[in-house]
């Protein structure tokens, strides 16, 4: 089967919904984050609690589920990548440069039996953000390609921001909740295959989902979530996490956490 060429130009992300940039890191970078990454997989306790199909569960430890990790004890790597230049370089070429980090999620599937990830949006799991100018970044950490489970996108399905129902899945996926998604539009679904240190931005309303890893390979992936400062808004009282300002003017009555150039993690 023939790839479809993936869209690298920023100028079109607004009509299909993404943007793939290729060697954002190095190879040095990928292996520190790499190094990072094994320290995190060495401390998944036995249980967690998990968001799942619409509530919180407890749930066994998976690697697929270490939400937040820039805003934990001993986060400072992921919080410095969150605002790597490359990395908030790409993100200003979609949404401009008022830039705020709202959130960010590692999913790491393992060799073989790596969880699916259900036809979702982003944005219908984030009540406390009021707006459209969000995306997520999507940072391969390992090769990601159609064998060990990348993600795929269904171009185009992000225009005029529609709000979809979400619809349990009963099934052993990530998420447990899906969005109706009719032949059509699943045909023409994109793989983003990813080398290591490559990323794509895709719009926070846009169909998206991955396929289980049944590989001997792992698939890990880092999500940075942004938003427009200038457009978007963030309830904190609403928010599961601290959002930081990491690019542009802040505004008058911001009270996003100042993490800009020249702030150190957590200064305030």
């Amino acid at each position: 089967m023939t790839v479809p060429k993936l869209n690298q130009d920023p100028s079109k992300y607004d009509s299909l919904g993404y943007c793939v940039f290729r060697g954002v890191l190095d190879a040095t970078a990928v292996a520190s984050v790499q190094q990072d990454l094994a320290k995190v997989l060495e401390a998944i306790p036995a249980k967690m609690m998990v968001y799942k199909d619409g509530k919180h569960v407890e749930a066994d430890g998976r690697p697929e589920f270490l939400v937040e990790p820039h805003a934990k004890e001993r986060g400072e790597p992921w919080l410095e990548l969150c605002r790597h230049p490359r990395v908030l370089d790409a993100v200003e070429s979609i949404l401009g440069p008022d830039l705020i980090l709202i959130m960010s999620h590692l999913i790491v599937k393992r060799p073989s039996d790596g969880l699916a990830v259900a036809w979702h949006q982003d944005n219908t799991y984030w009540h406390s953000v009021q707006g459209t100018e969000v995306c997520t970044v999507w940072l391969a950490i390992d090769d990601a390609d159609t064998d060990n489970g990348c993600m795929n996108v269904i171009p185009c399905t992000q225009a005029n921001h529609p709000d979809m129902e979400k619809i349990s899945t009963g099934g052993e996926d990530l998420l447990g909740t899906t969005v109706a998604v009719s032949q059509l539009q699943a045909g023409r679904a994109v793989p983003i295959e990813l080398k290591a240190g490559d990323l794509s931005v895709h719009d926070s309303f846009i169909i998206h989902g991955s396929e289980t890893n049944q590989s001997g390979r792992r698939r890990a992936g880092y999500t940075m979530r942004y938003a427009n400062a200038a457009t978007v808004t963030v309830d904190l009282n609403e928010h599961w996490v601290e959002v930081f300002r990491v690019r542009g003017n802040p505004h008058a009555a911001e009270s996003y956490t100042d993490l800009r150039p020249g702030k150190r993690s957590h200064d305030g």
